[in-house]
């Protein structure tokens, strides 16, 4: 019933590209004409937001003063449009990809009215809805004469859609009130027109009011005048598109540091996407910057009149007493909804959850099944379908997804933060909500020739509304399926046809941002409310995610294992080859999933053998029923990362899906750097190890190097050479991530001149936890050497292991070595000669080597004991110091 399958065109070898906004579809002016009663031109001169009558949801009256009517009889000069969402006071609803306005706005509405009996709290007159949400208001850019609105485009108000609407609707408009005087160039009018000379910094994350660095823009230019009359800064609104009519930040605002004719200095809210912005001055003439702002992730927040008048930011926090939040799918199949318990949709949002969980750490938790139905900040996270009983209206034309996030706070704001209390995702149920979209559900891609969207990436950007994250601005490449390189995350635009399964640099810088804790209270004895921020899962981050900054300076050996995890990387547009640079016949394709390993050939060069094992997708059914899965391998030859975007065309590329050896690559230059890159096809996840050769000669005297873990978690490593007439010693070197490594020990040759066997052993007793990888560094008696293949052993011991503590007599600094399997924290403590503890202080871990730093400037000279403590309190390393 979800799943209505529309042709594309079939005329063309080539597919067609169908462009859809993220989590909306594309509506057509045809569509929002015939299904709206009133379609008016005017301007948003009023706001009140309003509690719904059983205090469920709060909506917001815009109050929209009338000047041309195209459709619809016995109009009043004004006119009451229904938004959904608010803030009464400090409680504050935000529904995304539902549409929101500006007081001052002007454009034009499609509207009818609304379904749920919804009246205005001033005039107790029924509001009108807007057909198709946010793409049923065209928002005029007035001093580009343009008009836009989500998935569409005017370049000209008077001449292009003027003459649509009329050509469409039949008539000429009513004029109401004359307001011709929009149209002047006030540009025109003024020598002196705001000049922006520069803007620091070049990159801001929007929202992120607690990371001033990042979020607090200095404009600097000429002619800005003095604060007053429509003076503002005008951002690309990243829920409209890059290019669309601007969000406007009026010289009022609390986002508003300082205005001088020189010097702006300005919060970015969380709708600033990236593009081109603009300073108004009071006489409404504008100039733009020089050159784009780059905004990296965006953030809610929230501005605020209550108590303070600030821009605050929304914190994530521990509602459920188990450091998050607790998820329920509702079962309830009354008006028209599913029982997302047994519906395939379930499964498809658990992969959605788990790639945020795992990759992130957002903490969730699944706590089984509702009959609820109700959207309202009521403690039950529902995840359900949309139907009739959700209290709300059914999700509009085009909408496929809505976040329903809750926030609340207590004064005084400035001691107590605004929190998230909860939140409901309502997900588009075909035959139920308004309009028809097609949902590919299952693991595998949206089908090449049917517009689908994929469900998945629709759950994963709506979680990521969860998340606390906003849109962003990034278009996506390419111009025909499939050879299309999808926009970022929680981009304003996405494409049917294509998958997004796993998060952008972006999206999961911002989520890492949004989920960490900043040691802030939320309330105490007088405000009824969660007391502490969210507490982070561990996460699994690959190393070999990012390109790496360091190439070998000697041959990488042969039977090198390199471990691929491409279910939990991501992707990052300003590090990550071109969409056209990741394939040989530069056709381009999806960019959603990668990872790399640069190597280094000997001085013979010649031809690389690479064998793949272990081989598995995430889930395991990819494998066996999806078209054409697997993962694409392109070789590029560079000493050093090449810049983002700016790949060389690739020397060889490979693709698989199963286990086995791939096609040999020849031709390649001897010790020369070249950099393996791997992507999933269709962002296919899986996991993998690829056993590299041919890139060096090992020594003839080495018949084998292997390894096992005994019993005592120790690692036991044997070696068999013969024709040992000029080796000198084996140096036994270990790595955590098989690509650093450091020495362990020194073997010394038996040195034998015939073909007698000589065995070798060797324990290494301190392990890492986890993987271990192991190398020979053979050494001939004029001290050149070769490596042998790589041995990678894997531990069962805890989850991490204190390599490195020192100096000891330490005078200020104390210098801690960890490595950690992955995310995670930790305690220090230090105790006196009397057993008094004189430091207590937590240490957080990432995935790999963690080198802290322990201040102890100020504590009296003589004798203490240090220890580390796990997340559970177990001591796990204890040493004696002396401080100078």
């Amino acid at each position: 019933m979800r799943k209505l399958l529309l042709c594309l065109l079939t005329c063309s070898p080539a597919l067609q590209l169908t462009l859809s906004a993220q989590n909306l579809s594309k509506v057509s002016m045809d569509e929002k004409i015939n299904n709206s009663s009133v379609i008016i031109e005017g301007e948003v001169v009023d706001q009140k937001s309003f509690w719904n009558a059983q205090h469920t949801m709060i909506y917001t009256s815009n109050t929209v003063e009338v000047s041309k009517v195209f459709k619809g009889t016995q109009i009043s000069q004004k006119v009451e449009v229904l938004t959904v969402g608010g803030a009464v006071g400090l409680k504050i609803i935000e529904a995304s990809d539902l549409l929101t306005l500006q007081k001052g706005d002007v454009g034009v509405f499609f509207c009818y009215p609304n379904t749920i009996n919804l009246k205005s709290p001033v005039t107790q007159s029924l509001l009108y809805d807007v057909y198709s949400s946010g793409q049923g208001y065209l928002k005029y850019d007035l001093s580009a004469k343009t008009a836009n609105a989500p998935l569409a485009r005017y370049n000209n108000i008077q001449k292009a859609l003027y003459p649509e609407l009329v050509k469409k609707i039949g008539h000429q408009p009513a004029v109401i009130k004359n307001n011709d005087a929009i149209f002047i160039d006030k540009n025109n009018q003024k020598v002196l027109a705001p000049s922006i000379v520069s803007f620091l910094p070049a990159t801001v994350n929007a929202g992120a009011a607690l990371d001033p660095a990042t979020n607090l823009l200095t404009i600097t230019g000429t002619g800005f005048g003095l604060p007053g009359g429509t003076a503002a800064v005008l951002f690309d609104d990243a829920n409209d598109g890059t290019g669309g009519t601007a969000f406007v930040v009026a010289h009022t605002s609390a986002l508003v540091q300082s205005w001088t004719d020189i010097q702006i200095v300005i919060q970015v809210p969380p709708r600033a996407g990236t593009g081109t912005f603009q300073v108004r001055d009071a006489g409404g003439v504008t100039g733009n910057s020089p050159s784009p702002l780059t905004v990296n992730y965006a953030v809610f927040a929230f501005e605020l009149n209550e108590d303070i008048f600030a821009l605050k930011e929304a914190r994530l926090t521990n509602t459920n007493g188990l450091g998050g939040y607790t998820i329920l799918y509702s079962n309830n199949v009354a008006g028209s909804g599913v029982d997302l318990d047994v519906d395939p949709a379930k499964a498809t949002f658990q992969r959605a959850l788990t790639t945020w969980q795992e990759i992130v750490g957002y903490n969730i938790t699944e706590g089984g099944t509702t009959a609820n139905q109700l959207v309202s900040d009521d403690g039950i996270n529902t995840i359900m379908f949309d139907n009739t009983n959700t209290g709300t209206a059914l999700l509009p034309a085009g909408v496929l997804g809505v976040c329903f996030s809750y926030f609340d706070g207590c004064l005084p704001i400035a001691v107590h933060q605004i929190q998230k209390t909860g939140f409901d995702v309502v997900l588009r149920n075909d035959g139920v909500s308004i309009g028809n979209i097609s949902f590919s559900i299952g693991p595998c891609p949206p089908s090449i020739g049917i517009v689908e969207i994929d469900l998945e990436t629709v759950i994963l950007h709506e979680l990521g509304h969860a998340i606390n994250l906003g849109h962003i601005n990034d278009t996506y490449q390419g111009v025909f399926l499939p050879n299309i390189n999808p926009g970022k995350l929680m981009n304003f635009a996405v494409l049917n046809g294509v998958s997004r399964k796993s998060p952008d640099f972006a999206a999961y810088e911002g989520a890492l941002y949004a989920i960490t804790p900043n040691g802030y209270t939320f309330g105490d004895n007088t405000c009824p409310l969660p007391t502490t921020e969210m507490v982070p899962l561990a996460t699994s981050v690959p190393a070999n995610d990012n390109c790496p900054v360091v190439f070998p300076v000697i041959a990488t050996p042969n039977n090198t294992l390199v471990a691929f995890d491409l279910v939990h990387t991501t992707s990052n547009k300003f590090a990550d080859p071109q969409f056209t640079a990741v394939n040989c016949a530069a056709t381009g394709t999806h960019v959603t999933n990668n990872a790399y390993f640069a190597m280094k050939t000997d001085n013979s060069g010649g031809s690389l053998d690479i064998t793949v094992s272990g081989y598995g997708t995430t889930p395991a059914s990819v494998q066996g029923t999806c078209p054409a899965p697997g993962i694409r391998l392109a070789l590029y030859q560079t000493n050093s990362c090449p810049a983002g975007q700016a790949f060389p065309a690739p020397t060889a590329c490979r693709t698989f899906n199963a286990d086995g050896a791939l096609a040999t690559i020849n031709g390649l230059n001897a010790n020369a750097n070249y950099l393996i890159y791997v992507d999933g096809l269709d962002n296919t996840k899986a996991n993998f190890t690829l056993a590299i050769s041919g890139a060096a000669v090992l020594p003839l005297s080495l018949i084998s190097f292997s390894g096992i873990i005994n019993n005592d978690n120790q690692a036991v490593l044997n070696w068999k050479t013969t024709l040992e007439m000029n080796t000198k010693e084996f140096i036994v070197e270990k790595s955590f991530d098989g690509i650093t490594f450091s020495y362990l020990a020194t073997v010394a040759a038996k040195g034998s001149n015939n073909n007698d066997t000589n065995l070798y052993d060797l324990i290494d007793k301190s392990p890492y936890p986890g993987n271990n990888y192991y190398r020979l560094k053979i050494v001939d008696n004029d001290n050149s050497f070769n490596y042998s293949n790589i041995v990678l052993l894997k531990t069962d011991k805890q989850a991490f292991a204190v390599t490195k503590m020192f100096p000891n007599p330490v005078h200020s600094t104390y210098n801690i070595e960890i490595i950690a399997d992955k995310a995670k924290n930790i305690n220090i403590e230090l105790f006196d000669v009397i057993g008094k503890k004189v430091l207590s202080q937590s240490l957080n871990l990432q995935a790999g080597i963690n080198e802290k730093q322990i201040t102890l400037f100020a504590l009296a000279a003589g004798a203490y004991v240090v220890q580390l403590r796990d997340e559970t309190g177990n001591v796990i390393k204890k040493a004696k110091i002396v401080k100078e």
